[in-house]
């Protein structure tokens, strides 16, 4: 058995035919989940960092097996531990998406909730209009809504990408002050 530090982060150590037989070791079976190949490793592990000075205090370590013609060669690599980081994933904006079946509900809509509902922008995307609204509505708003279109609640990703991919129509509360 030879034990060489290539660098001052790995460490290779070559086990010859005696060396298997000795440690009981079979290439095929050499595993963390092997209780006994366990056992070696951190064995030879502690002789190399003995030998070479290494210590794995705070460190990740990499152990990767070769088959040699003669036996086995153990590449031992050592990285820093890095905090591991935690993503946490926001609850998107929420806004409310009415789409209208034809223009006569849209109109009819705007003209009943003309003074109802502030700034909110109209859109036509695949010959449907789509009234995107920001604010707080109110549940005989909604209600009055509900009449006339599908409304349901949608992120603020997927009203963009309704204002993107659509043309802009106009403002509901314009439009209701045009059909008045």
């Amino acid at each position: 058995m030879t034990i060489e530090q290539i660098d001052p982060s790995k460490v290779m150590i070559v086990l010859g035919s005696s060396d298997m037989k000795d440690f009981s070791l079979e290439y095929s079976t050499l595993s963390f989940k092997d209780p006994h190949s366990r056992k070696i490793l951190s064995r030879l592990l502690t002789l190399a960092c003995s030998k070479t000075g290494m210590s794995i205090d705070n460190k990740k370590m990499l152990v990767e097996a070769l088959p040699h013609k003669s036996g086995c060669l153990i590449l031992l690599t050592l990285k820093p531990k890095t905090k591991r980081r935690v993503y946490r994933v926001k609850k998107p904006d929420m806004c409310l998406c009415c789409i209208f079946a034809d223009v006569e509900k849209l109109i009819s809509a705007s003209v009943a909730l003309r003074t109802k509902l502030h700034e909110n922008k109209v859109y036509s995307f695949k010959d449907k209009y789509y009234l995107l609204i920001d604010e707080n509505v109110a549940l005989g708003t909604l209600a009055l809504l509900e009449e006339f279109a599908d409304c349901y609640v949608c992120s603020k990703i997927s009203a963009a990408k309704v204002k993107e991919a659509g043309s802009y129509t106009g403002d509901l509360r314009v439009m209701a002050d045009f059909f008045i």
